[in-house]
């Protein structure tokens, strides 16, 4: 069985594709697939033959059909945006495609229509702080976060109806860091009651635990991502867990490592190593099976492979491969 791997280049109008080997994790470069604009964020509906792209160069959204066969993209329209947006991703019914936008502050949420394309205007288009920079609901669909860097420093959290894909704030409309942490990024733990954020700022990650009843985030750790002694720049970017929630990864750009922690039982983490990787890791992934890791180098402009110890989490390196400028995104279609 193979994957594609699709690489959105922030510096180039298109994508790099490969074919990702299941059973190795070695990639295939196939040809470069073109676009209207420089993309940015990518999310795609669960079956693969869906494709939504933040084509920033454009302040739009692009939606486009996926032959999983060739991984061909066939483009279904393009939706105009206020701003350009950082991160988005379907909600679990994969009826409704959320946003969040760094510059305006804002987040927003388009239907998906039954061809695949998307609302001419959002649903909603709702405004919270500067630095909104991602949204993900919750396993349940039933609530969403929205991360917002410093200086806002908070995560919002939302109702979520996923009938009408309308988001209300929740109440507290949003969990404020007692420090400074800047918080961007998130993972759920797979058993569902904890929430794991990258710290931009602090070069941290925070542990909370999450009430599902409510919905709500507390805080419960925040533990550093780099190694004693490190005096450089550091900012985090990109954050990941496990399919089995005993290990989570974290990127630093500027110490350029990937950050290898231990899930306890209870939800605290560990740190237990650093993996160099490509200069300013802005995007790392986890393959579908968890058995691989990608990283991208915003500055290298190069993509690197690692496997991945399930019983000590460590990752070791397999190959690289050149890609477009500025990587940022990396998205796995299972091939049909």
């Amino acid at each position: 069985m193979a994957y594609h791997v699709y690489i959105s280049n922030s510096g180039s109008e298109w994508f790099s594709h490969f074919l990702m080997d299941e059973q190795s994790g070695r990639l295939t470069p196939q040809p470069d697939l073109t676009l209207e604009g420089t993309p940015g964020a990518v999310a795609t509906n669960a079956a693969g033959t869906l494709l939504f792209a933040s084509l920033r160069s454009m302040k739009c959204f692009g939606s486009y059909a996926v032959d999983r066969a060739s991984g061909a993209l066939t483009p279904i329209n393009t939706v105009a945006l206020q701003d350009g947006a950082p991160y988005l991703i379907t909600d679990k019914t994969d009826r409704f495609l959320l946003a969040a936008y760094y510059g305006s502050g804002h987040v927003s949420v388009h239907r998906i229509e039954q061809d695949g394309s998307l609302s001419a205007e959002p649903l909603q288009w709702i405004p919270t702080e500067s630095h909104a920079h991602s949204i993900q609901t919750d396993p349940s669909n039933r609530f969403a976060f929205v991360p917002h860097t410093n200086p806002a420093n908070a995560i919002y959290q939302f109702r979520f109806d996923a009938t009408t894909g309308a988001l209300a704030p929740n109440d507290p409309p949003k969990f404020q860091p007692a420090t400074p942490e800047g918080p961007r990024h998130f993972v759920f733990h797979p058993r569902g009651d904890m929430l794991y954020s990258v710290n931009e700022n602090g070069s941290t990650v925070t542990a909370h635990h999450f009430d599902t009843s409510r919905g709500t985030l507390e805080a419960f750790q925040v533990v550093s991502t780099l190694p004693d002694g490190f005096a450089g720049d550091n900012t985090t970017a990109e954050i990941r867990i496990s399919p089995d929630g005993r290990f989570l990864y974290a990127s630093n750009r500027g110490h350029d490592s990937l950050a290898v922690f231990g899930v306890a039982g209870d939800g605290t983490l560990e740190l237990l190593d650093h993996t160099p990787t490509e200069p300013t890791p802005r995007f790392f992934a986890l393959d579908p099976s968890g058995q691989f890791a990608y990283a991208v180098g915003q500055k290298s402009a190069r993509l690197a492979a690692y496997s991945r110890d399930n019983q000590h989490g460590t990752l070791t390196p397999l190959e690289t491969h050149e890609v477009g400028s500025g990587p940022l995104w990396i998205t796995f279609v299972r091939k049909s």
